[in-house]
């Protein structure tokens, strides 16, 4: 068996690079965004309101920073590092919403799946569910967004 230095040598930084950014108190966490964060238009986003699909909503843009790693601290022996499921504050900007020529922003707690809850928009209180579409490793082009809100 040929043994590529190579391939043995990217490893084994990583490997390192991982434990010691794991052990590494220095770096705060809440500098860390989601991989979700970006803008979301065209096929990419569906917001309805009522039940109603909306056309005014352009865009909307989520910026994040890391609230809770969770990480789990139950892990098995073929794991490098243990699974997470990080939550994040999450401030939601859209262009359109409520209405065209509108823009508006709330902030809510996200994780890699979505993010629901209240807020107040120009005096309204909408409730709000939103789900990520595509896979959250992957490139932003191939996520996507949906919004749901209703009137409370």
């Amino acid at each position: 068996m040929q043994v590529n230095l190579k391939h043995i040598f990217s490893f084994t930084l990583i490997f390192i690079l991982t434990l010691h950014s794991c052990d590494n108190n220095e770096v705060s966490v809440s500098e860390h965004p989601s991989y979700r964060d970006g803008v979301y238009s065209g096929n990419q986003l569906k917001v309805s309101l009522d039940g109603q699909d909306l056309t005014t909503v352009n865009s909307v843009t989520l910026s994040s920073k890391l609230l809770n790693a969770n990480i789990s601290h139950e892990k098995d022996s073929t794991q490098i590092v243990p699974p997470s499921n990080p939550t994040f504050t999450t401030t939601v900007e859209m262009v359109g919403f409520p209405n065209a020529g509108r823009n508006s922003s709330f902030t809510t707690v996200s994780d890699l799946m979505g993010f629901s809850g209240t807020t107040t928009i120009q005096g309204v209180d909408y409730k709000y569910d939103a789900t990520f579409t595509g896979d959250p490793l992957t490139t932003h082009d191939k996520q996507g967004l949906v919004i749901r809100f209703t009137k409370q």
